[in-house]
């Protein structure tokens, strides 16, 4: 008897620019672009055949069923169906970070890192665009989650891209420019503080199409900060891109009232007059991670300003999804 173990590592993910054009209400017409981080902070999980006929899922809780269908993960149960993967097998996963509502992306992580793990068990490549299109579709499609497709294809790249999307759904992912150097000072210049709220994203987002027709030149002005925003980074000039991110925060909280509240503005601004140059929530906001860019110098005096919030370290550029190990052994 053969016995596989297939270990998979995906990052979670920190936007910068664009976030909310990726949303088939804008990009289906006027077409959409996003500016995106892997980091170092990454989804795991693991998949291997079981004898007995079972399906056991070990993702916040244990479960154990005769078929991929009777599966109540329903990430995990989609990815296991679109995978053909119907009994037999064990699953299971754990999260740098919590798995639901931190603006980092990590339910599409969840699915990407999955569907890797388990194309992997059968032997098929996986290359990062069609892996993104599958966990676009489970998670769009499937689950009809009112989410764009950032995270997705940001989980399957990760490094940094500038993702566009185009109407029809088709979407590029262009590399930019960030070595070691680059990522290093990058780092050096940033703040990632956790708010300790998790929110239901898919509430803010579903909000936030319904004002798509009313936002629409808030989301415009975004879409352009991501061409503006690449050019600063590949300069390195931090402090005019920590500007522009408090342009795009500006605009952001316009998109919907249920991104931003009195204690997540009044925290912001404590960091701002502590030094920060710029920041933002990341994700749909709400609640889940600020980001915020600052001198060196300021990075102890911006998180001191906001004390109820622990510091992150994070480090960006992170490789896209990947296979740590596939162990094959007689047992």
């Amino acid at each position: 008897m053969i016995s596989t173990l297939v270990v998979g590592r995906t990052p979670l993910r920190i936007s910068l620019f664009g976030g909310g054009t990726d949303l088939p209400g804008y990009y289906e017409e006027h077409g959409g672009a996003v500016l995106s981080f892997g980091i170092d902070k990454y989804v795991y999980v693991t998949a291997k055949p079981r004898w007995d006929g079972r399906v056991v899922v070990n993702l916040g809780r244990h479960e154990d069923v005769g078929h991929a269908s009777e599966v109540s993960h329903p990430i995990a149960r989609e990815c296991l169906l679109a995978s053909g993967i119907t009994d037999s097998v064990e699953i299971g996963g754990m999260s740098d970070a919590t798995t639901s509502g931190s603006g980092l992306g990590s339910s599409s992580s969840l699915a990407v890192g999955l569907l890797s793990a388990l194309r992997t068990l059968q032997g098929h490549a996986c290359d990062p665009h069609p892996i993104a299109e599958e966990a676009c579709r489970i998670e769009i499609d499937r689950l009809g989650e009112p989410i764009g497709k950032q995270d997705q294809f940001a989980a399957a790249y990760g490094g940094c891209h500038e993702y566009r999307f185009h109407p029809g759904g088709k979407v590029e992912a262009l590399p930019v420019p960030f070595d070691g150097a680059a990522a290093s000072e990058f780092s050096q210049h940033t703040v990632v503080l956790n708010t300790g709220r998790t929110r239901r994203a898919s509430a803010i987002l579903a909000d936030q199409k319904e004002r798509i027709p009313d936002t629409s030149a808030h989301l415009h002005r975004l879409k352009d900060m991501v061409a503006e925003g690449r050019t600063l980074l590949a300069k390195g000039e931090l402090p005019a891109l920590g500007a522009l991110m408090d342009e795009s925060w500006q605009a952001k909280r316009r998109l919907s009232s249920l991104i931003h509240d009195p204690e997540l503005d009044q925290a912001y601004e404590a960091a701002l007059s502590a030094g920060a140059y710029g920041g933002k929530l990341l994700g749909a906001g709400g609640g889940g991670f600020f980001l915020f860019l600052c001198p060196p110098d300021r990075r102890e005096a911006v998180q001191a300003a906001v004390p109820a919030y622990r510091p992150m370290p994070v480090c960006f550029g992170a490789p896209g999804s990947s296979i740590l190990c596939r162990e094959v052994r007689a047992a």
